[in-house]
């Protein structure tokens, strides 16, 4: 065989289209093991590579290079491709043209790259798909056209690599672009730093009726509030379904929750806009939490208090009604003083008034004067 037509590479795949052998020429063979979409080891000779990854995020590479077992973590970006991996020996950095185009590095640092996918130590492409379809990053274009293509999901240009738009948009398979849902995730993130409403307050604001007994912005709100809490459970127990559907085979399943839960994360996101525009005003947490405290009552400043929390005037003795009884020290002629008055016993009504910061203040004092001497005590 002349050397113009010698293979660089030879690729074996098994029963389910997976590349799982990579041997390059005069070079050690490539055996690679799949968990869904993704690479999670790498055999070469006696060396070992092990991805870590929390659903679609790559965390960290174990290494087994030479009977020593090093752990590198990984920096990445919203599109998960590794910019950098920190090791016991220091950072490797990888920098990207926009279609994913960097140098080629042997070891654990050239192992992933953009978006996450395994670059191919020969070519430099990546082999999306589980080796299903290779992308050239120079050329900006796939090496064989989609078997999507024309009238399927794969769109009208049969070589495109995501649509044309490589940072908002990536493409796992090879055969579709998909929106990188991050975007959503920045946003929340955004939003949920900023001030929020209680959800146990929003949702007994609501239950109490809020809705058209207080202020509209109040009401949407604890609105957002309650739509957003609901909606980010569902997202989760639905982004859920979706993998362990991916996981049993069903795609089409796992399609259909995958959209579903992107749905969901889109009505997270606007309820918590509202929620946002609400708690801006400061005056919003506190009318919710009186309106919740009073159960339903609005109570604006300067209304007296409930019926409940009216005082009971205590039984007096009819002695105390009877002319000449003392009700004050003895003062002497043109006196005249005042003083706070302290109501022994348990808390008194003017203490629990106290609390109250809608309601007047009542307060208490003794007032001794000759010109009055039957007056015993004057409430202001």
């Amino acid at each position: 065989m002349s050397p113009m037509t010698r293979p660089l590479n030879r690729y074996r795949y098994d029963a389910l289209d997976r590349l799982v052998e990579l041997e390059p020429l005069e070079l050690e063979k490539l055996t690679r093991f799949y968990r869904g979409e993704h690479l999670v080891t790498q055999l070469k000779g006696q060396d070992a590579y092990s991805v870590l990854q929390h659903d679609r995020q790559r965390l960290a590479v174990q290494s087994l290079d030479g009977g020593e077992r090093n752990s590198l973590l990984l920096v990445t970006d919203q599109q998960r491709s590794v910019l950098q991996m920190t090791g016991p020996d220091g950072d490797v950095r990888q920098v990207y043209a926009p279609y994913g185009h960097r140098r080629v590095e042997s070891g654990p640092g050239g192992l992933l790259g953009f978006t996450g996918e395994v670059v191919d130590p020969a070519t430099g492409h990546y082999l999306l798909g589980n080796g299903h379809r290779a992308f050239n990053p120079v050329l900006m274009r796939f090496n064989r056209p989609d078997s999507l293509s024309p009238f399927g999901r794969g769109g009208l240009n049969a070589y495109a690599y995501c649509l044309g738009d490589p940072v908002n948009f990536s493409d796992p398979t090879g055969q579709f672009a998909r929106l990188i849902t991050s975007l959503f995730s920045v946003a929340n993130a955004r939003i949920t730093m900023s001030p929020a409403i209680p959800f146990k307050l929003a949702k007994d604001a609501l239950q109490w009726g809020a809705a058209g007994r207080l202020a509209y912005k109040y009401t949407l709100g604890a609105a957002g509030s309650t739509v957003a809490g609901m909606a980010t459970m569902a997202s989760a127990l639905t982004g859920v379904a979706s993998a362990v559907a991916g996981i049993t085979g069903d795609s089409e399943a796992a399609k259909t929750l995958g959209f579903i839960a992107l749905g969901l994360a889109g009505l997270t996101l606007v309820s918590r806009a509202t929620v946002y525009w609400a708690a801006r005003d400061p005056k919003t947490v506190p009318a919710l939490k009186r309106f919740v405290e009073n159960k339903g009552r609005v109570v604006t400043t300067g209304e007296a208090p409930p019926d409940r929390f009216l005082p009971s005037a205590p039984p007096e003795s009819p002695s105390f009604f009877a002319p000449g009884s003392p009700s004050a020290p003895p003062l002497s002629p043109g006196a005249f003083r005042s003083g706070p008055l302290k109501l022994a016993g348990k808390r008194s009504y003017d203490e629990m008034l106290e609390v109250g910061t809608n309601w007047p203040i009542l307060v208490a004092r003794r007032q001794w004067s000759p010109l009055k001497p039957n007056k015993r005590i004057r409430r202001t």
